[in-house]
């Protein structure tokens, strides 16, 4: 019977150590399923919080960790400091208490990325309660003795920061669990620089995106196009305001040879020396021209380019720049031009006259006083005329308005009656020369013909027909006139100067009743 016995011990050990085999692989195979699910959660999430909390989790689940956490590095000014990221196992209150983690001789393997930490009594390790003020573990920290700690760290060596795991029993994490989380942890760097890297370059995308959309108001606020020309395929990009510049519409191709063949035949080789220069030489693209729009307008445009992307061989790769229609400034440009060539001609005149008007007076006068007198209210007369014809902007004047302004001077114009079917416009150099006239009609009627007697009245009346402006000026009612023994400025002025300045005939009758002036003016030399 005792032989019997002895016979039945090898068969129970056997099966204890079937059986704990079993439960070993059962156990390595738990881990591995566990390790799959976690691995393939991590690599297929997108949020930094979502891959930390799956890990923890998970890692609680391989390492029967009874909780587990987190910690990522911040950077302050006073150095690094550790604040908790994600908690597995317990309550965030249970660490809401605590002071920030701090790099301590237990903490720093992990934050500092050395190497990871394992400990079956964290409460014995050499390291544990040598930094103040706690010397320890904080009071009513959760009990940890079976410690688990692995740094996170990226391919490039920065340190995202640390996995904890801890136990209230000791001896619960094993060399086994210690490589899993290594290779988890690596797993996590890898997956977080993703998503961060995956985040910075949308956020650098929505920031160029931005920018572009900030940059295509401020061009479209400025009515400018963009272009950008590719020097070797000569592919061109235009933008749909650019298009416009050359009248075409944003759906339709506009190409470099389409660019180059709607430039003005005569401005075509500068552009493309200038296109060319700038791409060789890499100077600055800066050119006007103008161009025929395909309704056959004719635009101006100022382009403004540099190159860009320099290719293998040294040159430009890419030429780029901005349009703008610059037609109505080159149309005030000439406008301008045109204005002050018309000034500067009007001044000439302007000289001219009172160079005559001087010259005159003073061959007519007796006195200085009296070629003083006649002289300044000649300038003034001219004056007025002028001041005229700048409220009208220099485009020209009614005759009723020159009338009008030369006998408001001579405080005559309640005295003179008129009579005519339509006014007559005149062009500048009409105005003046028969403002001029008007004013030694008047001038001599007030000092002395009809306007020089309270009786005296003149009578103005004209038709314009078959071409002719036939005017009339009748004075009655003054002192009887007889016909002067000299002709003096006045009357060379409307006989001679002024038939001559306008083409025509002007004659002076000396009837005993009242001075007659009458004048057959072609339109074409008055009209504008």
């Amino acid at each position: 019977m005792a032989r019997l016995a002895e016979t039945e011990f090898p068969g129970d050990a056997e099966a204890d150590d079937h059986a704990r085999l079993e439960a070993a692989l059962a156990e390595e195979i738990r881990k591995s399923d566990a390790l799959a699910r976690v691995t393939e959660a991590v690599a297929s999430s997108v949020d930094i919080d979502a891959v930390v909390q799956v890990v923890i989790d998970g890692a609680r689940e391989i390492t029967g960790a009874a909780f587990g956490a987190f910690f990522y590095t911040v950077i302050d000014s006073g150095g690094e400091s550790y604040t908790l990221y994600r908690l597995s196992g317990a309550p965030p209150e249970a660490f809401s208490s605590y002071p920030t983690p701090r790099k301590t001789e237990v903490f720093a393997p992990t934050f500092d990325g050395v190497a990871p930490v394992r400990s079956d009594d964290i409460t014995q390790d050499p390291r544990y309660g040598r930094n103040a003020p706690h010397r320890g573990m904080p009071e009513g920290h959760l009990p940890v003795r079976s410690y688990l700690a692995v740094p996170v760290v990226t391919r490039e060596g920065e340190v995202l920061g640390g996995l904890f795991f801890g136990h209230p029993e000791p001896g619960r994490f094993s060399a086994r669990d210690e490589t899993l989380l290594v290779g988890l942890g690596a797993q996590v760097a890898v997956t977080i620089g993703s998503i961060r890297g995956a985040a910075a370059a949308r956020a650098e995308l929505a920031e160029r995106r931005r920018a572009e959309e900030r940059l295509k108001f401020a061009l479209d606020s400025a009515r400018m196009g963009s272009w950008d020309l590719d020097v070797v395929t000569k592919a061109y990009e235009a933008s749909d305001l650019c298009k416009a510049n050359y009248g075409r519409r944003p759906d339709e191709t506009f190409t470099f040879a389409d660019l180059i063949a709607t430039i003005h035949a005569e401005d075509r080789p500068r552009v493309l020396a200038a296109i060319e220069s700038a791409i060789r030489d890499g100077t600055d693209y800066d050119v006007e021209y103008r161009i025929v729009l395909p309704n056959g307008d004719l635009r101006w445009l100022h382009a403004r380019g540099r190159a860009a992307q320099t290719a293998d061989d040294g040159g430009a790769r890419r030429l780029a720049g901005v349009s703008l229609d610059i037609t109505e400034r080159k149309r005030a440009e000439e406008r301008q031009k045109l204005l002050v060539n018309e000034l500067n001609h009007r001044v000439k005149n302007s000289l001219a006259t009172v160079q005559s008007i001087a010259a005159q007076t003073l061959r007519s006068s007796a006195s200085p006083e009296f070629f003083r007198e006649a002289f300044e209210s000649r300038l003034v007369a001219l004056s007025q005329t002028h001041d005229l014809l700048t409220r009208e902007s220099w485009a020209g004047a009614s005759l009723r308005e020159v009338f009008d302004v030369e006998l408001h001077a001579m405080a005559g114009e309640d005295r003179v009656s008129f009579s005519y079917d339509l006014d007559v416009r005149l062009n500048p150099k009409a105005a003046v020369a028969l403002g001029m006239g008007i004013h030694e009609l008047a001038t001599n009627a007030a000092k002395y013909g009809a306007l020089s007697m309270a009786t005296g009245h003149v009578a103005v009346s004209w038709t314009a027909d078959q071409n002719l402006l036939r005017l009339t000026w009748a004075e009655s009612g003054g002192p009887p006139v007889t016909p002067p023994a000299r002709r003096g400025f006045g009357a060379r002025l409307l006989e001679r100067g002024l038939a001559a300045e306008l083409s025509g005939g002007v004659e002076l009758t000396y009837d005993a009743a009242g001075l007659v002036c009458q004048m057959a003016l072609p339109l074409r030399a008055l009209e504008p």
